[in-house]
């Protein structure tokens, strides 16, 4: 599921990051940088960019732009 993070945090990574992983680059929210999706860290409010599990930045290559944030609490279209 995708995740929203903004520059300076870049790429999820740690324990919680369950294989396959996310794809090697970020995705931009429709209306980057002022999109109104926001960073997940805690503490950050940044504008975020959109970073893609694998699977779903192959459904991407296919043409798919609405994905599904990782709580499920919102999706997000990717330009």
């Amino acid at each position: 599921m995708a995740i929203a993070r903004c520059e300076k945090c870049g790429k999820p990574s740690g324990k919680k990051v369950k294989p396959p992983g996310y794809s090697n680059q970020p995705y931009l929210p429709v209306g980057y940088p002022s999109s109104g999706v926001i960073c997940g860290r805690r503490g950050c409010e940044n504008n975020a960019q959109i970073w893609l599990k694998v699977g779903e930045a192959q459904t991407y290559q296919r043409g798919q732009r609405v994905f599904v944030m990782s709580t499920h609490t919102a999706k997000v279209r990717v330009q």
